[in-house]
């Protein structure tokens, strides 16, 4: 997997700075450095979300 890809979230449904994120949800990466994920998300209502909590093990090719 590299920055640019979609991929799926398999971590169950977690909140994040107010916004629930649920499993299955398909966001891009933006940065990978080891194990540590820096991903793009995108809400209900469009806006987008830098999350940076995520690992490997939490997301699958879509």
């Amino acid at each position: 997997m590299k920055p640019g890809d979609k991929v799926k979230i398999t971590k169950r449904t977690f909140l994040h700075n107010g916004i629930f994120v649920h499993t299955n949800s398909i966001v891009e990466i933006i940065s990978l450095e080891g194990e540590k994920l820096t991903v793009l998300f995108h809400d209900k209502e469009g806006f987008t979300h830098n999350i940076e909590s995520l690992t490997l093990v939490d997301i699958a090719p879509v």
